[in-house]
């Protein structure tokens, strides 16, 4: 369940499946910050890990943990300030444009677990900031696939997923943001890349879903290679 990408003596980065938390929680599955560990013991090496950032349960692809408490504090306060940068590829339900800047305010609700898009400040609310472009776009039983390269610009809970579902074109298989693609197992989003510019020279990572899997397997996985690393 666990691929390490990249590993020093002050961080790891891993291919999370998706379905896995970050860390432990209320279900008692196996979680990605205890496995690494336990990978990186069955090693020899240390395997004390900091989580230094999330990725929701459903979504897989890159994640990073520090190793060190130095390493730890350097890599919260880039994603704290956002000065790295954090690509997603997800498939969308419907056409979208060829490339956009998305610019909303986001509440969430903790009793639902949701992310809502509204209209006004208010307590609860932040701005929520990204960039794409559409890598491609397929028909599959009639209905438009758009395959998107997302750049964050903030990280904000459940923030792609509800920036565009806000436009009607929800992530695939995204039931809880109205996607009713009920053809996979979990939801079409990967973390595909994280570029991380550290004090000791700049990491660079990235990972492909599983691309002979459905939605993904309707596009061509050697240009996705190509646009991801452009």
């Amino acid at each position: 369940m666990i691929e390490i990408l990249y590993k020093d003596k002050n961080a790891v980065v891993i291919n999370k499946l998706s379905g896995v938390p970050c860390e432990s929680d209320q279900t008692g599955d196996a979680d990605a910050l205890t496995l690494t560990g336990e990978m990186l013991a069955s090693l020899g090496e240390a395997n004390t890990l900091y989580l230094v950032h999330r990725l929701d349960r459903v979504t897989g692809g890159v994640l990073a943990f520090a190793r060190t408490r130095a390493a730890a504090a350097e890599l919260s306060a880039l994603f704290a300030a956002h000065r790295l940068t954090k690509q997603y590829l997800t498939v969308c339900d419907g056409e979208t444009e060829e490339e956009a800047r998305l610019s909303d305010l986001l509440f969430r609700d903790a009793r639902s677990g949701r992310a809502y898009i509204v209209d006004r400040e208010r307590g609860g609310v932040k701005r929520a900031e990204l960039t794409y472009r559409r890598l491609a776009r397929s028909e599959c039983d009639g209905k438009v696939k758009s395959l998107l390269l997302v750049t964050l610009e903030t990280g904000r809970f459940h923030q792609i997923r509800a920036q565009l579902s806000h436009r009607g074109t929800p992530v695939t298989g995204d039931g809880k943001y109205g996607s009713r693609d009920k053809g996979l197992r979990g939801i079409a989003l990967h973390s595909a890349r994280l570029v991380l510019p550290l004090s000791r020279g700049t990491v660079d990572v990235h990972s492909l879903p599983e691309m002979t899997a459905y939605p993904w397997s309707l596009f061509d996985v050697e240009k996705i290679k190509k646009e991801l690393l452009r």
